[in-house]
């Protein structure tokens, strides 16, 4: 029986794996606690050394890593890492792909670091200052700020744009996908790839006379908390709550023309929170509105037709994976009694959780979001509608998108719009269609077909009463 090949990873937004901190600086309508402390900025990525290689080495297994080309001028390239160079010790202990971002994580900004490595089977020793990341230094048109909020007893990082011009000027706050990826980069120059995803549109909303605000998740660049994987869903919903009501505390925002932005997994949240702190207006794109149950059983099958698999075998892949996920996800019960009572699917269950986790998170996470009701936060809302699937978005579904807008239509006729962005994929990639993005995923180019209908959309509710 094959695994959906696509399920485990597509869920979320994905970025590869660097290590780069974040900024800080005080901003109006933060909190009056102690400013959030800056991280270190490594900016260099890792591969995990080859066993014969770290046996050679005198390693454990596990143990040691191969650095990628460095990023210019952050820390790896100023103490003169190479690519390719063999990575033994960070500051005397042992480096393996699981600690080198913690290690570099605990130590701050400023600190002196020392690494042992091989070059070319050469023993050396790189020192230096571990630097902090370059801050985004905003444009003629809007100037960038470094804050946080708190949410149960933790700082989160929160970026701010606000236009140079005195206001009052509308507001935008953004709300990512699942992964616990960073959004701190200079939206100026962001190219819209995996590493600045939604990069390009957040900076037309900046550039256009909005004050923008987006948070980092917990254990994230500057953020304090995590490990992200063990966040649960109504904990990390309280982090958009305080960020969407430290926008509106903002100097220079209109209360009255805030808008929220909630991309893929983003898209479960944004109603929830606005149903407590009223907005003008929330657009949605790649999400889901049905229970996240009816959205799995369909991942099952239809991501795996777009792969190329028969009809026959998607079948199948329903059959069995519903009658674990109803077990784990409905029934609360633990993936090693579902092995135990089912060893015909042992293989399925571990494909489906492995380390007892689901794409890498917490089942309380997964469990939580299944029990929401999101029909009824969408019949709770008083604002406009934008709910947007990319054509070519095979990762989600037209029908919850519809869903939204017959939900808030219903209650107050015309508020909300469905729409189709052509050329568009779930990481906002420019694809014509759904099986060209998946054999392309996260490879494609910008398309700014959501950019487009996103901005013209903004102007015409801010338009009306």
């Amino acid at each position: 029986m094959k695994l959906a090949t696509t399920l485990l990873t597509l869920l979320s937004l994905l970025a590869p794996t660097t290590l780069h901190a974040q900024t800080q600086t005080s901003t109006p309508g933060a909190t009056l606690e102690q400013p959030l402390p800056r991280r270190g900025a490594l900016g260099l990525g890792f591969s995990a050394l080859p066993r014969k290689q770290a046996e050679k080495a005198g390693l454990a297994r596990g143990e040691g890593l191969i650095a990628n080309a460095p990023t210019p001028g952050l820390t790896a390239e100023k103490i003169g890492f190479e690519a390719g160079d063999i990575v033994l010790r960070f500051n005397g202990a042992a480096v393996s792909t699981g600690t080198i971002g913690a290690a570099i994580r605990a130590t701050p900004a400023g600190a002196q670091v020392e690494f042992e490595i091989l070059r070319k089977e050469t023993p050396m020793k790189l020192r230096g200052e571990l630097l902090e990341k370059p801050r985004d230094p905003g444009n003629e048109n809007y100037e960038v700020l470094y804050s946080h909020v708190t949410n149960n007893g933790q700082r989160m990082r929160t970026i701010l744009t606000r236009p140079r011009k005195p206001g009052p000027h509308p507001g935008f706050m953004f709300i990512q996908g699942f992964s616990p990826v960073s959004y701190d980069f200079v939206l100026a120059t962001a190219k819209g790839d995996v590493a600045t995803i939604d990069g390009p549109l957040l900076h037309r909303i900046a550039d256009s006379g909005y004050v923008t605000i987006r948070v980092e998740k917990p254990g994230v660049g500057d953020s304090e908390g995590g490990p992200f994987a063990e966040l649960d869903y109504q904990d990390e919903i309280g982090i958009y709550r305080e960020a969407l009501a430290q926008l509106k505390a903002t100097a220079g925002v209109d209360v009255n023309n805030v808008f929220l932005f909630g991309h893929s997994m983003g898209a479960a949240f944004g109603p929830m929170i606005a149903a407590d702190n009223p907005v003008k207006g929330i657009a949605v794109y790649g999400g889901a509105a049905r229970t996240w149950f009816e959205y799995l059983l369909d991942t099952l099958r239809y991501q795996g037709l777009v792969a190329g698999a028969s009809f026959e075998s998607a079948d199948e892949q329903v059959r069995h994976g519903a009658r674990i996920m109803a077990r784990v996800m409905l029934e609360g019960e633990s993936p090693e009694t579902v092995k135990t009572d089912l060893p015909e699917l042992a293989a399925l269950v571990d494909g489906f959780f492995p380390g007892g986790r689901f794409n890498d998170k917490s089942l309380d996470f997964w469990r939580q979001l299944n029990e929401i009701n999101f029909a009824e936060y969408w019949n709770k809302l008083d604002c406009h509608v934008l709910a947007v699937k990319g054509a070519s978005d095979f990762v989600v579904y037209e029908a919850d998108h519809k869903l939204i807008a017959d939900i808030v239509n219903r209650r107050t006729p015309g508020r909300a719009k469905f729409v189709i962005a052509p050329n568009s994929d779930h990481l906002l990639h420019a694809f014509a269609t759904e099986p060209e993005s998946l054999r392309n995923f996260q490879r494609g180019e910008y398309s700014d077909s959501f950019e487009k209908l996103l901005v013209e959309w903004m102007a015409e509710v801010r338009s009306k009463n």
